[in-house]
């Protein structure tokens, strides 16, 4: 009788919900075993019960972990857990139940195992390091595994390769290489992974040289949806090396990558901005430097900027050699400008000081603060005529001033990277990136970076951030336009995974549906149970 009375006294606290069950109830007993007992004893009494509430999946993964993994495992108020999962954008950072960081494959495994047990299928993400701009590619609001700890860098001098831990950024790479002589083809911003841009596809300062990073990987180190640790190269699961170079995570965690290393030199570069007044010249150089360069080792990135009212052109150049061949960078050297810093230095120090102020949220070359929010977009172009790069700074000038308007006055930067290579698709080796020599489009990168008004309410905010989404698909639309018009462009040339908003379709990033249906069939093959769905970003 006195259990019975117990049972009806619970059914009555489920009612008020779960939380009214574990703060009254439990007394050195966890709140899922007095549920589980009530679930049992109403079916021993026969009573109508009300439903159990379901258990959260991530909560159920993250106790699972703790027990397998008390040092490895952390939770919200510490330390651990807020680096885990921070991300370089705050619109890209979710509240994780909890985060993980695997210090081994074997640690990989097991993780991957819990999170995709058939009983628990919890939401996880894999962060490298960090710099996903589309919310949920590397945050979750389930298990966050922070791949930190794979962190080694090994050279093979006999087979010319570098092998990379996961949770390295690029420059923490080029550091420990940069006194050897040696480079892989890696990322142009401080901060950015060594995971993400080699998954999603890679542009380099060395592109033009030798390809986008896929076109340098020789092979993946990779953990199964299944637990089951592999390598894929061209010899070993060739499929699954496809899949790898371009297809984001949706085939297993990748815990190191060996890349082809190449020597490096001194270089010459760095950053040159100029004022609103010089705008026409600058554009006409860019124009010019594209059509009639033809050196692979010289590059040039560009980035439009209108922030607050103030347009400011900022160039980068460089040249892969401690000195350019005179002339090169003539028409951007003889422009007034506002700043210059261009000499010859170490390549470590080029991206410490130059790399770090194009493809990232600034305010007017200020990087973003976690009271900040970005969004990103891309443009494919087959090239930079002056005419395009005049709509592009008008459209620019004209959306930050109804943006900042919108915003109540707030800061806000609309920008736009306009990237012209000679051809990065020239050493294509494929991939699920379909990158081909024949239509070498160049991913232009819109960017509108805002300071979130803290007056307003969460309501607000949120419509804000909707308008603009909705204004960065019309600005990305109306620059392609423009494109199209001019024969440089056309709506069915491929995006790049890694620039693009987090809802353009598959299609557009990997090239109809032949190459989605292989990937799908790859995925499928590989990821039978459908576990890395539980992880964001595009999936096959």
């Amino acid at each position: 009788m006195r259990f019975s009375l117990f049972v009806k006294r619970l059914s009555l606290l489920l009612k008020r919900g779960r939380k009214s069950v574990c703060s009254e109830m439990m007394k050195g007993v966890s709140c899922l075993s007095v549920l589980a007992s009530f679930a049992l004893a109403s079916v021993a009494l026969g009573l109508s019960t009300v439903p159990l509430p379901r258990v959260d999946p991530g909560a159920k993964a993250c106790q699972l972990l703790k027990e397998a993994f008390p040092q490895l495992v952390a939770f919200p108020g510490s330390e651990q857990y807020e680096a885990d999962i921070e991300h370089w954008d705050s619109t890209s950072t979710q509240d994780a139940s909890c985060s993980v960081e695997p210090e081994t494959a074997d640690d990989v495994s097991r993780i991957l195992k819990v999170v995709g047990r058939s009983d628990i299928m919890s939401p996880f993400a894999v962060k490298g390091g960090g710099h996903a701009f589309n919310v949920g590619h590397s945050s979750t609001s389930g298990v966050q595994i922070s791949m930190a700890k794979f962190s080694d860098v090994e050279i093979d001098a006999e087979k010319g390769t570098v092998t990379i831990g996961t949770g390295l950024t690029w420059d923490q790479v080029y550091s420990q290489l940069e006194p050897l002589g040696v480079m892989v083809v890696g990322g142009r911003v401080i901060g950015v992974g060594v995971a993400g841009l080699s998954l999603g596809g890679g542009y380099s300062w060395k592109t033009d040289q030798f390809g986008l990073t896929i076109d340098t990987i020789v092979s993946h180190n990779v953990v199964l949806p299944s637990g089951q640790q592999v390598h894929a190269s061209n010899a070993t699961n060739p499929d699954l090396f496809f899949g790898l170079r371009g297809g984001l995570n949706n085939f297993g965690i990748v815990t190191n990558i060996t890349f082809e290393a190449h020597p490096q030199t001194l270089v010459f570069g760095g950053l040159i901005t100029y004022a609103l007044n010089v705008t026409d010249g600058v554009n006409e150089a860019i124009s010019n430097f594209e059509a009639n360069n033809a050196d692979p080792n010289a590059q040039i990135l560009v980035e439009f900027t209108s922030t607050a009212g103030q347009f400011t052109s900022g160039v980068i150049i460089f040249y892969d050699r401690p000195t350019p061949p005179p002339g090169l960078f003539d028409a951007f050297l003889s422009i007034p400008p506002l700043t210059s810093d261009v000499k010859t230095r170490t390549f470590v120090y080029f991206i410490n000081t130059s790399g770090n102020i194009t493809l990232a949220p600034n305010f007017g070359y200020c990087t973003i603060t976690n009271t900040s929010s970005d969004v990103h977009h891309v443009v494919p172009l087959l090239s930079h005529p002056v005419a395009l790069l005049r709509t592009i700074v008008q459209e620019i000038i004209s959306t930050e001033a109804e943006l900042t308007k919108a915003n109540n006055g707030k800061t806000v930067s609309v920008n736009m990277v306009p990237e012209p290579f000679l051809n990065p698709f020239a050493h294509s080796r494929g991939g699920a990136y379909p990158h081909e020599a024949a239509r070498p489009v160049k991913p232009g990168s819109p960017d509108i970076t805002w300071e979130v008004d803290a007056s307003v309410s969460e309501e607000a905010q949120q419509a804000f951030h909707a308008l603009i989404i909705h204004t960065m698909h019309t600005f990305a639309h109306t620059i392609q336009s423009a494109a199209v018009e001019l024969g440089i462009s056309s709506f069915t040339d491929i995006l790049y995974p890694n620039y693009a908003l987090g809802d353009t379709p598959l299609a557009l990033m990997y090239g109809g549906a032949e190459n989605v249906g292989k990937l799908r069939e790859i995925a499928g093959r590989f990821d039978p149970h459908g576990v890395m769905k539980l992880s964001g970003g595009p999936k096959f």
